[in-house]
């Protein structure tokens, strides 16, 4: 299921700068890196918005406007770390609909009754970080006797169609409203 997710970048701001580690912050849902001397902030909405594939036309461009409310959140939420994020101008904002699966999972591997068709999708935002384990799952996938975990990742586990798009819908976001969940204590 496609679930918006955005992130901005602001042009430079003393101190950062390519060397710093990459922060993420489940108590706020947010990731943050530099970005040469800029930084590169995002997060997971408490609020999952998604988009129905089914009411998108085949080569209809997505126009995604960037949606200043949850950017801003996101600003002002890591300026109680790091101040001077709430004086940086943005320079650019990425946004999307990346895919994420009801369980949270990715899907790989060939499309059983479809002969010659592999996935490789619903990588929950994972992009270029994903992309090289990704590609030997896919691989894996190919081969006689993938592992135990690569098999959990086949498409075949939503085959037959026992689901419906509300329901997967509604978990998609979920999962994306929860990405950085963390465990809550017993009482």
């Amino acid at each position: 299921m496609p679930v918006r997710h955005e992130y901005f970048v602001t042009r430079a701001v003393p101190g950062w700068h390519a060397g710093l580690p990459v922060l993420r912050v489940p108590d706020l849902r947010l990731y943050v890196r530099a970005e040469g001397p800029g930084i590169l902030c995002g997060g997971w909405e408490p609020d999952g918005l998604s988009l129905d594939p089914r009411q998108v036309a085949i080569g209809q461009p997505l126009a995604v406007p960037p949606d200043w409310d949850v950017l801003s959140g996101f600003a002002d939420d890591f300026a109680r770390l790091a101040p001077p994020v709430t004086q940086a101008e943005v320079r650019e904002v990425f946004r999307g609909f990346p895919a994420f699966s009801p369980d949270g999972r990715f899907i790989v591997g060939p499309v059983p009754g479809l002969r010659g068709f592999v996935m490789a999708a619903a990588c929950n935002a994972h992009g270029v970080s994903g992309s090289a384990g990704l590609a030997q799952h896919v691989l894996e996938s190919l081969q006689p006797d993938p592992s135990g975990y690569v098999q959990s990742l086949s498409p075949a586990r939503y085959v037959p169609r026992t689901w419906d798009w509300e329901s997967a819908r509604a978990q998609a976001e979920a999962i994306y409203e929860n990405y950085y969940g963390l465990p809550q204590p017993h009482s």
